[in-house]
């Protein structure tokens, strides 16, 4: 799935509302922190591929 810059920083954004959130359980917080570890890959990718 190719997503575009504007896409990843709303992901990024909410993804780290999860983990930051104590009211959410533990599983919850754990896949948000792998799915923001894969976001903030890919926007370095991006970051890369436009200098």
């Amino acid at each position: 799935m190719d997503l575009t810059l504007r896409q990843l920083v709303f992901l990024e954004h909410e993804m780290e509302k999860i983990v930051d959130s104590k009211d959410r359980d533990s599983e919850d917080r754990s896949h948000a922190s792998s799915v923001l570890e894969r976001i903030e890959e890919e926007l370095q990718r991006k970051k890369e591929q436009q200098n």
